[in-house]
């Protein structure tokens, strides 16, 4: 333990204390800065209010812990040498690198043990989330800190219990005005009547309905006037909270003010949103008569034209005599429309082309591959039957949930117009992107592009029912287990294959759903109302739906558009649109009187027509500056896009040949470019290994679309075997690329190995770790590089004082991520 460092005096105790609030602050290494920071605030707080009965002592106590941990007997040693006052009291504070993972929860609980023991402690634990409490607002932060504090030190107020009561009463439901964003007081009823028993009253009619960085500003944001903008609810209304299920017989006033509830939902769904008919707060299908069911949709279709939403009627159930149903509101509007993605992955010859090109065109395969060969990219694919690239196939819906690629799916003929990307744009209300991925081993690298760098929010694994899983259907499934993406199994060729070895199919995919190393829970679709459950279900990754379909006969087709339709978009990219922006380039190609275009998924702020960004980094690690000439999206001219949508930018004065997969168009500080990075950190776990893994091993790095082989120095361990998990360093072997904390990865030598999060990136210029949250600033946010054991020292040094090979002019080996062969003398 090292020695307390100076004291932090108090010059303006609190008046009217009565016992001395003696104040410690335990941290280790990477958390100094944060606990500097959290004391600066809450003695500037305590010395202009501390609460009743308590002064704060005349000095702050500060101790590091020692690298292993060790904080409750760090500050046992403390409390030993300078015993506390039995008339004063110890605020303990303490700070952890990672206070989720299992050595951060150890330290707590010894922490709460030492507590325990003296009645005169009071202990709070900071989470540094492993340097990432730097893109927080610390504000926020602070301010709930020292609130959570101040209530440890006073106990609960005395109408707590009131509160904690009347929150649960007031839960948000469609009808009431209090959802997330609620705010302020409830106003008094009209009148000199009481209000009655069970009735919700009506938040204040202020700015809940404007954006907050707009309102700050003054205004309303682009999305807020354009897609949101309502009037506020009327004030001095009450509405009948405990059965938000009946919409029946609603007043003028009432019918307002659901309007504004149904307005801000559809903001927080990302302009979907499912109102319930017959449903009880609890969730639990009590129905109402069909008279009020019949006048609740109406009242429905009402608030759907007020906010110019489609509407479809998903779900609907007969309870005894009553009714209950689910209504799907989606908003409808001519320049935007909701994005999503899916991966259609699975072993070779398992049907995906075909699924995809059922579900696109509409049409019946006739059994001998006459629907894929539509989706097929290149010649050498119809002839194999075999895809070997990724293909992009749309799939659009109105704003009242029918398809718009056609009217009914196995309807269309052979020779029906194709609806272009522009056309399907321009109907759609929600499109949706089907990546029909390669299932071959020999193309693996491929797939493993595509579901890195297609930014999918769900992945479809299909089975073939006759072949049953295969060794591909694993790697694939253990590709959506590493990336976190949620998936959904569909089982082909149902109608064809004997009923035995169909169930013995299902019975294995429900047993390998079920294993340890998965834990998902299998949810076989067998009727329209499972479409319902598993559609609201599968973004929070727990349920796997398993639907059984037949691409010949059209069996079950039906539900599986219906729960691509009804399946939320994953990522909240309204949130995403106002950071600073960001592109992923996936491709590149050049157009006669235009020029240099390049393609890929915004993944963060909003791209204008006009604006200056970065670009690279090339084989040096240098960016330079480009100006955007030009945005399409699904090939409509546009002026601006927001993060979540694949979009094409044309490039003013930029050559083809130097832009590559990996690139990246980002926003920075205009005199300081982006850094490129050749060595990082990352925990990892190895998902198979035939022997040991060592230091010095190269395998092939894939994160997001960086594709290229890299070096590993281990950290933690001197080998991996299959199982292992540790913190490794990785360096690139050609060039150094454009990498971000919190990143995930996955590594791979032939076949997947194992995957892992990148948590570190090491200066090109310094050599310091810093955080990639604050470029060009060493150690911003105490990211340290962990000791070295004694067995890789040696390995790490050598590895460090290598010159890396010359980027420029790369062999197309190593532009494939691949060891590159040196030329011969």
């Amino acid at each position: 333990m090292t020695a307390p460092s100076e004291p932090c005096a108090v010059k303006e105790p609190c008046v009217g204390a009565t016992a001395v609030l003696n104040v410690y602050i335990v941290y280790d290494a990477k958390t100094e800065e944060l606990a500097k920071r959290v004391v600066e605030s809450l003695l500037e707080k305590m010395r202009k209010g501390c609460p009743d009965g308590f002064r704060i002592g005349d000095e702050v106590t500060f101790l590091e812990s020692p690298p292993e941990g060790m904080y409750a007997k760090c500050l046992r040693s403390r409390f030993e040498t300078a015993p506390l006052d039995p008339a004063g009291k110890a605020l303990v504070v303490a700070c952890f690198t990672d206070g989720m993972s299992d050595a951060g929860k150890a330290e707590f609980l010894q922490l709460k043990e030492l507590a325990a023991e003296d009645p005169g402690i009071t202990l709070q634990a900071i989470n540094g989330k492993n340097g990432l409490w730097t893109r927080l607002d610390m504000d926020v932060v602070q301010n709930n800190l020292i609130a959570t504090v101040f209530k440890k030190l006073v106990g609960p107020s005395p109408d707590a219990d009131d509160k904690a009561k009347d929150k649960v009463r007031r839960r948000p439901q469609a009808s009431d005005g209090k959802g997330k964003h609620g705010r302020g007081k409830p106003v008094e009823p009209p009148g000199d009547a009481p209000p009655e028993t069970g009735k919700a009253e009506l938040p204040p009619a202020a700015h809940r309905h404007r954006d907050p960085a707009a309102a700050a500003a003054g205004g309303d944001s682009a999305q807020g006037a354009e897609f949101f903008d309502s009037k506020p609810p009327p004030a001095n209304v009450t509405y009948d909270e405990p059965e938000p299920m009946n919409y029946a017989d609603l007043t003028e006033e009432q019918f307002k003010l659901l309007v504004f509830n149904t307005n801000v939902r559809l903001r927080e769904g990302q302009r979907e949103h499912t109102m319930k008919i017959g449903v009880d707060p609890t969730g639990s299908a009590v129905g109402v008569p069909q008279a009020d069911f019949d006048k609740s949709l109406d009242v429905i279709k009402r608030v759907a034209a007020e906010l110019s939403c489609g509407m479809r009627l998903v779900a609907e159930k007969k309870v005894k005599d009553k009714v209950c149903a689910e209504v799907m509101l989606r908003k409808d509007s001519e320049d935007t429309y909701i994005d999503m993605r899916v991966a259609i992955c699975g072993n070779v010859d398992s049907g995906k082309s075909t699924l995809v090109g059922v579900l696109t065109r509409g049409m019946w395969d006739d059994g001998r591959g006459a629907v894929r060969a539509k989706v097929f990219n290149h010649k050498h694919e119809l002839t194999t039957g075999r895809t070997s690239s990724v293909s992009e196939q749309y799939l659009g819906y109105d704003a009242n949930g029918d398809t718009v690629n056609y009217a009914v799916c196995g309807a269309v003929d052979a020779k029906a117009h194709k609806l272009s990307s522009k056309e399907l744009a321009g109907k759609s209300a929600k499109v949706v992107t089907l990546y029909d991925l390669a299932g071959h081993e020999k193309y693996l690298k491929t797939t493993v592009m595509g579901m890195t760098g297609s930014i999918p929010d769900y992945a479809c694994v299909v089975v073939s029912a006759n072949n049953g899983i295969q060794r591909m259907t694993k790697e694939h499934l253990g590709l959506c287990l590493a990336l976190k993406i949620p998936f959904f199994v569909v089982i082909t060729r149902i109608d064809s294959t004997p009923e035995p070895v169909a169930k013995m199919t299902l019975e294995s995919i429900v047993k390998m759903l079920k294993q340890p190393s998965v834990r998902k829970l299998p949810y076989i679709v067998k009727k329209p109302e499972d479409v319902v459950i598993c559609s609201k279900n599968v973004k929070n990754d727990k349920v796997t739906p398993i639907f059984q379909v037949s691409n010949v006969s059209g069996l079950n087709i039906d539900w599986l558009l219906s729960f691509v339709n009804l399946a939320p978009v994953r990522k909240d990219w309204a949130e995403l649109a106002k950071l600073p922006k960001e592109l992923i380039i996936d491709s590149t190609f050049f157009v006669a009187g235009v020029g240099t275009v390049v393609g890929g998924i915004v993944t963060k702020g909003v791209f204008k027509v006009n604006d200056m960004l970065w670009l690279g980094p090339n084989g040096n690690g240098q960016f330079r500056q480009v100006q955007i000439k030009s945005v399409q999206v699904k090939g409509v001219d546009v002026n601006h896009v927001e993060a979540g949508h694949d979009a094409s930018f044309a490039l003013k004065k930029e050559k083809r040949n130097a832009i590559r997969k990996g690139n990246v168009l980002v926003e920075c500080n205009p005199k300081v470019p982006p850094l490129a990075y050749w060595e990082f950190m990352a925990d990892i776990i190895v998902l198979y290994h035939s022997t040991t893994i060592k230091s010095r091993y190269e395998p092939v790095i894939h994160c997001s679309t960086v594709r290229q082989s890299a070096k590993i120095t281990l950290v933690d361990t001197d080998l991996l075997r299959t199982g292992d998990k540790a913190r490794v360093r990785f360096r690139f072997l050609y060039r150094p690329e454009y990498l971000t904390i919190g990143s995930k990865l996955v590594f791979r030598e032939g076949r997947t190995k194992g995957l892992g999060t990148i948590t570190g990136l090491c200066h090109p210029v310094t050599k310091e770790w810093i955080d990639a949250s604050v470029p060009g600033l060493a150690a911003a946010a105490g990211v340290a590089v962990p000791p070295l054991p004694a067995a890789a020292a040696a390995a790490a040094a050598a590895a460090s004082s290598a010159p890396p090979p010359a980027s420029a002019g790369a062999s197309p080996a190593a532009a494939a991520g691949e060891k590159a062969t040196p030329p011969k003398k």
